[in-house]
């Protein structure tokens, strides 16, 4: 199988798309941003992994927007730590490179550093930085990048959140989704699409959930860029389309809304597919 995920090397997406059936080898395909690895789903790719929610970032708005336009299927997710370590050719930096999502979650750090901030595009464009600068400089890279030998670790587990963790989902153009298996814990996933007809379409819809007694585990609204208020709403939830209460869900919402169903799959513990 060929996996779309966004590139250079050494990104968290890589590292979530090798976790995706590690024994099966798949050919992954590092590409420069997420509309591109979404675009070369069921073309270039069979598959791509992708960002979807971050933990301390939230939801990752590309990724609803595409899937709004083009609902492809959820196949799986994936979920890995999130962490920065600060790299340094001298114990006396002068400036800092960075990525902006990583200076982002590493404010605090960067605040009592109190250097001066290069941003860049990638983490990667960061360490490279970093081994071709000539004056004493810094720079945040992921904590599962080696420390080359001509640099060393000025400081280690810098994110403002320890705990953080950003949630992959492997999206694919085929309909067929994962075996269902009733000892294992299943999520799914659907967007409500606001077509102007339907007001009060998220209370209704929740009241739905909530009549089957179906964990919402996430919502995010997104605007239908119609005009102010009309939002479209991606949601997450426990359970199968296969379970009794998850069917007469579903039924029901369809008969009052515009879905487009995202897929069920196995629910993933962190550093696990």
């Amino acid at each position: 199988m060929k996996l779309a995920t966004l590139g250079p090397a050494g990104t968290f997406s890589e590292v979530a798309a090798g976790l995706f059936q590690p024994e099966q080898n798949h050919d992954i395909q590092l590409l420069d941003n997420l509309v591109s690895c979404l675009a070369s789903v069921g073309r270039e790719c069979d598959a791509a992994v992708v960002p979807i929610e971050n933990l301390t970032e939230g939801f990752v708005s590309p990724v609803v927007d595409y899937l709004v336009q083009r609902p492809l299927r959820i196949q799986a997710e994936i979920r890995i730590p999130v962490g920065f370590q600060c790299l340094s050719n001298s114990t006396k930096p002068t400036q800092i490179w960075a990525q902006f999502v990583a200076a982002g979650q590493c404010n605090s750090y960067l605040h009592k550093l109190g250097l001066p901030i290069i941003h860049t595009a990638s983490n990667a464009a960061s360490l490279q930085a970093l081994l071709a600068a000539e004056e004493a400089s810094a720079a945040i890279v992921p904590h599962h990048i080696s420390c080359p030998e001509t640099l060393q670790i000025l400081s280690n587990n810098i994110a403002d959140n320890p705990r953080n963790e950003t949630r992959f989902v492997v999206l694919s153009a085929a309909s067929e989704e994962p075996e269902y298996r009733k000892d294992e814990h299943w999520k799914s996933s659907l967007l409500l699409i606001d077509d102007n007809d339907h007001p009060g379409l998220l209370v209704d819809s929740l009241q739905v959930f909530a009549k089957q007694q179906i964990n919402l585990t996430s919502i995010v609204s997104r605007p239908a860029g119609s005009q102010f208020g009309d939002y479209h709403f991606f949601i997450d939830f426990d359970g199968h389309r296969s379970e009794p209460g998850v069917a007469s869900a579903l039924e029901e919402l369809a008969a009052m809304n515009n879905i487009h169903w995202l897929g069920s799959y196995p629910a993933a513990e962190i550093g696990k597919q």
